[in-house]
C-alpha cells in the first residue's frame, strides 16, 4: 500500500512540474459541470417519454385551428364565395400511442412493447392520435345559393371523409 502511494505521490509531484496537473483539474472541473448540465436538460425528454407531459389541449387546440384555417381556404376557392367561417367537430380527444406486438393466427395476441427492466421499464411511447374529424360547419356569403351550398358540402365532404349530413353550409 504505500508503494502505491509513493507511486501516486510521485506521478502528482511529476504533474506539478509539468504544469499538467491545473489542465486535469480543469477537466475535471468542466466534467462535472458537464454532467450536472445534462441531468438538468434531459430530465425533460425522460419526463416526455412517457407520455405525461404532453400539452394535449395545446395540441388539440392547434389541430383544430390548422384545420379551419385550411377549410376556410378551400371554400375561398369557388367560385362566388368571399367570406367564410368554418368550424370542425370531434370525437373525442385522441389519446396516446404506444408500440405493440400483434400476433394473428389461430389466436389473436397483443401485448405492448415494455422497455427497460425493472423500476425502469415501461410501454414505448409513440405519440399522440387526433381525435377523429366527425363534422364541419361553414358560414358564407353565398350560403343561400343551393348550388354554392352543394358544392361546398360535397368538396368538404370528399376531401374529408364526411358524409353529407356531417357537413352544413349556411348563409351568413
Amino acid at each position: 500500500m504505500s508503494q502505491s502511494g509513493i507511486e501516486v505521490g510521485q506521478v502528482i509531484g511529476h504533474m506539478k512540474k509539468k504544469g499538467s496537473l491545473k489542465i486535469v483539474a480543469v477537466g475535471f472541473v468542466l466534467g462535472l459541470v458537464l454532467l450536472i448540465l445534462g441531468g438538468v436538460f434531459f430530465k425533460d425528454e425522460e419526463k416526455s417519454e412517457g407520455g405525461t407531459d404532453k400539452p394535449v389541449s395545446f395540441v388539440l387546440s392547434s389541430y383544430k385551428q390548422s384545420l379551419v384555417s385550411e377549410i376556410e381556404s378551400l371554400c375561398l376557392c369557388v367560385e362566388n364565395v368571399n367570406c367564410v367561417k368554418a368550424t370542425v367537430f370531434f370525437d373525442g380527444v385522441g389519446g396516446s400511442l404506444y408500440a405493440q406486438n400483434v400476433q394473428d393466427g389461430s389466436t389473436y395476441k397483443s401485448e405492448y412493447v415494455i422497455i427497460g427492466s425493472g423500476s425502469n421499464s415501461h410501454a414505448l411511447y409513440l405519440g399522440e392520435s387526433l381525435p377523429k374529424l366527425s363534422g364541419i360547419g361553414v358560414v358564407c356569403d353565398t350560403g343561400d345559393d343551393e348550388r354554392v351550398r352543394n358544392e361546398l358540402s360535397l368538396l368538404l365532404s370528399s376531401i374529408y371523409g364526411l358524409p353529407l349530413t356531417r357537413v352544413h353550409v349556411s348563409e351568413g
